[in-house]
């Protein structure tokens, strides 16, 4: 790992952290400030500043710093726990299994198949409108997710291999593979 990969890896574990402390601390001013992200047009309210600033890496990036805002306004909108190694895929996978029932395993519910399709199919510009949408929908349902994996996959979005994308599709779509791989009954 590069040092520069490193301390981005160092900046979100960091960052993500923070916010954990802070919904832990049941600190509803500091959410209800990070949330103010989502009603700034600039998408970096300056009540949130407190909160995310410390937080990113000196070099300046706008898109990396609106990533950092965005990930603080969703987290304040959702900030249950336990959900480590839980994408986006596997949320939406989970909640379409729960809408479907164990028949539906082989199906996708067609409203939140759409609904995850266009976020995977959402460019960097239009992305924080679509995981708003998707946050909240996962919010209602009571899924988990992994804040750090969110951000890292937001940072990673614009890259022209879509590998983010590509791996939201697998764990959306080939969810039950997944469980099988992590528990070593299929080799690559």
């Amino acid at each position: 790992m590069t040092d520069a990969r490193k301390s981005h890896d160092d900046h979100v574990a960091a960052f993500v952290s923070r916010l954990r402390e802070l919904a832990d601390d049941d600190d509803r001013g500091a959410l209800a400030a990070l949330r103010r992200s989502l009603q700034d047009a600039s998408g970096m309210a300056a009540v949130a500043c407190p909160y995310v600033v410390p937080f990113l890496p000196r070099a300046e990036d706008l898109y990396r710093d609106r990533a950092f805002f965005l990930i603080g306004a969703l987290f304040a909108l959702h900030p249950e726990r336990g959900g480590e190694g839980v994408s986006l895929g596997h949320a939406f996978r989970a909640m379409n299994i729960d809408q479907e029932g164990p028949a539906g395993r082989d199906r996708d519910n067609e409203s939140l198949r759409r609904r995850f399709v266009a976020l995977l199919d959402a460019d960097a510009e239009d992305l924080p409108e679509h995981l708003r949408h998707a946050v909240s929908l996962v919010r209602a349902r009571q899924k988990p997710l992994d804040w750090e994996r969110l951000l890292r996959d937001v940072l990673a979005w614009r890259s022209d291999t879509r590998h983010i994308q590509r791996r939201l599709a697998r764990e959306f779509w080939n969810a039950p593979h997944d469980a099988l791989e992590t528990e070593g009954e299929i080799s690559r």
